[in-house]
């Protein structure tokens, strides 16, 4: 298993991404912009799965297969990815997105923040209870701009506010301060995080 820490280079993240684009994969597989978003939700969680069990989600395959050299150097490097976030927020660093922090579409027409937000809600989902079990009210204000982000349900609330482009950008721009504040939540509970919203939560992912 790799050990290292680093960030992911340019190059490798490259190799990450066409392979997980790949016929190698299943179709349901995450890209690497929705795997960052899962593997910092994977970093914040109070009761992190075990390699196994994320390795599937991410995968698609149950049970994953490590069988050959190439897929032995991709799941490396997404052990290292995952290993980095921890660091990140461990030392207080900020983590950068792998995508600009806002919901507006680029030349393809695709948001990837969207992306990135859809494959962060998707390990909160499978863990709901553990994530909600307590401070309730304080996790889902702190959820409340990757919920906008993701565009996952129909509340109405939700609905409401992406029509208000400048506040969605605003709160868009708080997500990587909102991410150490969902991190030393369930780590300090006695220090309420700093962000302000107020959200609900919701229900459903899967890749774009």
């Amino acid at each position: 298993m790799s050990s290292t820490s680093e960030p992911l280079t340019d190059n490798q993240i490259d190799q990450l991404d066409a392979y997980l684009l790949s016929d190698k994969v299943h179709e349901d597989a995450l890209d690497y912009i929705a795997l960052h978003g899962y593997l910092c939700a994977l970093a914040i969680s109070p009761a992190p799965l075990a390699e196994q069990e994320w390795l599937e989600e991410v995968m698609a395959e149950t049970p994953v297969q490590e069988d050959s050299a190439e897929r032995h150097e991709i799941f490396n490097l997404m052990r290292q990815e995952l290993a980095f976030l921890k660091v990140c927020l461990e030392s207080d660093q900020d983590i950068d997105l792998p995508c600009d922090l806002t919901l507006e579409l680029d030349q393809e027409d695709d948001c990837l923040l969207e992306y990135w937000a859809q494959g962060f809600m998707e390990l909160i989902f499978s863990q709901e209870e553990v994530w909600f079990s307590e401070q309730e009210e304080d996790v889902a204000e702190c959820l409340l701009p990757f919920m906008l982000a993701a565009k996952l349900d129909e509340d109405e609330e939700l609905e409401e506010l992406r029509s208000q482009p400048e506040f969605c950008q605003q709160l868009c721009e708080q997500i990587p301060e909102l991410l150490q504040d969902l991190y030393l939540l369930f780590r300090v509970p006695a220090e309420k995080p700093k962000g302000g919203y107020l959200g609900k939560k919701s229900s459903g992912p899967r890749k774009h």
